[in-house]
C-alpha cells in the first residue's frame, strides 16, 4: 500500500465534546481558539467567504442582513462578522448558537459594542424556520460530527439558509496535524487544545468528501474551495431564494 499525505478519517471523539469538565479548563480553551482562528486563518478565509455573498447575491440595502453562525463556541467568529458588517455600513442581525453553556456565557459577556444574539440550541435541531436566515455558517464544527450526523447538521443548515450555507472546516492533512502540535506545543499549555486540535485534524475531511456531502442537497448548487492553512470551504448558493 502506497503511504498518503491524508491519513484516514478519525471518529475518536474529542475532549471538549464530554461533559462535565472543569469551567475554567473550557474557558480557558475557548480563549486559545479565539487566537487560533485569528492566527491560523480561519478568520480571514470566513472574511472572504462573506464578501463573496455580499457581492454575488441581490440585496436590498434597507434589509438586514441576517447571519447565524452553528457552533459559534464563544463567540469571536460572529462578532467579527458583525464587525466587518458595520465597517461596510451594512444593516445586519448576526446570531451565534452553541449548546455548550460555558461558550454560551463567554459570549454574553463581551462588552456593548462586540455583544450579538447568542443561542443556546441543537444544530441538528435548528430552532428557525425554513430559508429565514441569509447566510448559515460552521466554522471547525462539522468535523465533530459524522455518518448520518453530519448529513443531518448540513440538511438543517440548508433548511435554515434563505441563501447560502458555508462550512469552513480542515483539509485532512499530515502536514497540517504535525503543525498544529508543533503550534500548539509553543503558544498553550491547555491540554484539551492540545489533545483535540491535532485530533481535529484526523477528523477533518478531503474535498472530494465535502463534494459528496453537498450532492446530497440538490436545492443548492455546491463549491468547495481551497484556502491556504489547510482550510476547505464548502459553499452551498440556494438556486432559488426564497
Amino acid at each position: 500500500m502506497l503511504w498518503s499525505w491524508t491519513p484516514v478519517r478519525s471518529f475518536e471523539p474529542e475532549l471538549m465534546d464530554a461533559p462535565g469538565l472543569p469551567e475554567s479548563e473550557v474557558a480557558e480553551a475557548y480563549q486559545v481558539l479565539r487566537r487560533v482562528n485569528r492566527q491560523l486563518g480561519n478568520l480571514r478565509s470566513l472574511n472572504r467567504e462573506l464578501q463573496r455573498f455580499l457581492d454575488e447575491e441581490p440585496r436590498d440595502g434597507q434589509v438586514p442582513v441576517s447571519i447565524l453562525d452553528v457552533g459559534s463556541g464563544s463567540g469571536d467568529l460572529p462578532q467579527a462578522l458583525r464587525a466587518r458588517l458595520e465597517r461596510q455600513q451594512v444593516p445586519n442581525h448576526v446570531l451565534g448558537l452553541d449548546r455548550d453553556p460555558t461558550a454560551v456565557a463567554l459570549a454574553g459577556h463581551q462588552s456593548p459594542t462586540q455583544a450579538i444574539d447568542i443561542i443556546q440550541g441543537d444544530a441538528l435541531r435548528l430552532p428557525f424556520a425554513d430559508g429565514s436566515i441569509d447566510l448559515v455558517t460552521a466554522v471547525k464544527f462539522a468535523h465533530h460530527f459524522h455518518a448520518e450526523a453530519l448529513t443531518r447538521l448540513l440538511a438543517e443548515m440548508a433548511r435554515v439558509a434563505g441563501r447560502r450555507v458555508i462550512v469552513l472546516d480542515i483539509q485532512r492533512h499530515w502536514l497540517a496535524y504535525w503543525g498544529f502540535i508543533a503550534w500548539s506545543r509553543l503558544l498553550t499549555r491547555n491540554r484539551l487544545v492540545r489533545y483535540d486540535g491535532p485530533l481535529s485534524v484526523l477528523r477533518g475531511f478531503t474535498a472530494d468528501e465535502l463534494t459528496n456531502l453537498g450532492h446530497r442537497l440538490p436545492a443548492f448548487t455546491w463549491t468547495v474551495r481551497t484556502y491556504a492553512g489547510f482550510q476547505l470551504a464548502l459553499v452551498g448558493r440556494r438556486i432559488t431564494s426564497r
